[in-house]
């Protein structure tokens, strides 16, 4: 049985992000998975590399606001190979907790690591660190964790700014598209490309089926073949309708259809914020 979902995830101070898109019996779960043996196309890539970079935007947005910190943490000479690199990021990380233990402050943070892969010649590629952390401490002590009680040569410098408000904390925004790389960008299989602390609070996701109409979701369909076809009118009239159902200005937004299904898929980010 066909029938359209409605995914609403709430985040941050007024963001809303809203995924329509065609589901059926087929989606469901099976009880056990044989061990894949193909690789996946690319469009299965780029949906979830799409996916993993919105969730990393939703909980940066959701848990970061000006007055807490960016940190671009990187390595002096010959740059180290990614296993050592993550090594030393999660000692990095363990310095930091207790720094703002001593504070009284709680740690939040989020991380990604950009670079090290092994190239041709058996050299790697120069690594570094950016991550989101929670304020409150002095900066001078964090960027001093970063070398650590015993300074090394190879450890570059560690440069911590702070988040500076901006129109619809913007600056927020602003870091997570920067942190969100490509999976074509990325360190190779089975490494993550972002990792965050526990205590990092998940934005409120909402799903609701057979919420649209076969009228409504005939038409949407309709827009969004449209818009693949790259005709504007019909662009604006899809982001009217998005916004008159949710109130809300459209920042962005993704519509598809699967050519061979006719699967329909609305992506749309809303800014609630007055």
């Amino acid at each position: 049985m066909k029938y359209i979902r409605e995914k609403k995830i709430k985040f941050g101070a007024g963001y809303l992000d809203v995924d329509i898109y065609s589901m059926d019996d087929s989606y469901e779960p099976h009880a056990k998975h044989a061990k894949r043996k193909r690789v996946s196309p690319p469009h299965t890539l780029a949906a979830n590399d799409r996916h993993s970079r919105n969730q990393l935007r939703q909980l940066i947005v959701h848990n970061f606001r000006a007055g807490d910190y960016y940190l671009t943490s990187t390595y002096a000479g010959k740059p180290p190979p990614l296993p050592e690199a993550q090594k030393q990021l999660a000692n990095f990380i363990a310095r930091l907790k207790r720094v703002y233990a001593k504070h009284g402050v709680e740690f939040r943070a989020i991380y990604v690591t950009e670079g090290g892969r092994e190239k041709e010649d058996g050299e790697f590629t120069r690594v570094h660190h950016h991550l989101c952390i929670s304020g409150g401490v002095p900066r001078e002590e964090i960027e001093a964790a970063w070398q650590g009680k015993r300074p090394t040569t190879g450890r570059g410098y560690c440069n911590c700014s702070v988040i500076q408000p901006g129109a619809a904390e913007r600056g927020c925004e602003r870091i997570a598209e920067y942190m969100a790389k490509s999976r074509t960008k990325g360190q190779g299989k089975g490494l993550h490309r972002w990792n965050a602390t526990r205590n990092i609070k998940r934005p409120t996701e909402t799903i609701i089926d057979n919420k649209f109409s076969r009228k409504r979701t005939a038409e949407l369909l309709e827009l969004a073949k449209a818009q693949q076809a790259v005709r504007q009118e019909q662009t604006e009239q899809l982001r009217r309708i998005l916004e008159r159902r949710y109130n809300a200005e459209v920042m962005d937004v993704i519509a598809s259809v699967n050519p061979v299904t006719g699967r329909v898929y609305i992506s749309a980010r809303f800014n609630k914020q007055e």
